[in-house]
């Protein structure tokens, strides 16, 4: 049997922090290591990179909308123009969450009080909007909506005929 030897291991010859060459080799392009001092210049840079981090975080709560109700419109898509009760139940379905995405539309955006998100509070309304004028179409078109004169026909007033004629035949 062969004896194991334990040797010690040595650390001596490790890159230490600020060096940028060891034993003649470079670090690698992009790479770096080294320690923050915490000057201004520092935290300035952590904030722009938090308020950058913050904004990006905003979009993504702006595009939210869009990206929930993807699947809905596809089964409203594959449920087709006629009317029937799956169809409507979706149909109720997709009207109630967009009335809900609508309603914390404010809500969606209290977590980003340091920055402004009036354009992203624009756009996630503005597809809020999109949303809800594709449900209407799909819902027109199905006939659910009410958009065309002889669907108003119950509220024309009737006209009552006040003179007559009369004929006599021989």
């Amino acid at each position: 049997m062969t004896e194991v030897s334990w040797t010690r291991w040595d650390f001596s010859n490790l890159d230490t922090v600020g060096s940028s060459r060891v034993d003649g080799v470079q670090d690698p392009i992009g790479y770096k290591l080294t320690m923050d001092d915490g000057n201004a210049a520092g935290k300035n840079k952590s904030k722009t990179a938090n308020q950058e981090l913050l904004e990006k975080k905003a979009w993504e709560v702006a595009v939210a909308p869009i990206q929930s109700v993807g699947m809905n419109f596809f089964f409203l898509w594959m449920s087709g123009s006629s009317p029937g009760i799956f169809t409507i139940m979706i149909l109720g379905y997709c009207l109630t969450s967009i009335v809900g995405q609508f309603a914390k539309a404010n809500a969606a955006f209290q977590n980003f009080k340091t920055i402004d998100t009036t354009l992203q509070w624009l756009a996630y309304l503005a597809l809020c909007s999109v949303s809800l004028a594709y449900l209407l179409y799909h819902m027109a078109g199905m006939g659910l909506l009410p958009n065309s004169s002889g669907d108003w026909i119950a509220l024309i007033p009737n006209v009552e005929v006040i003179e007559t004629a009369g004929g006599v035949v021989k």
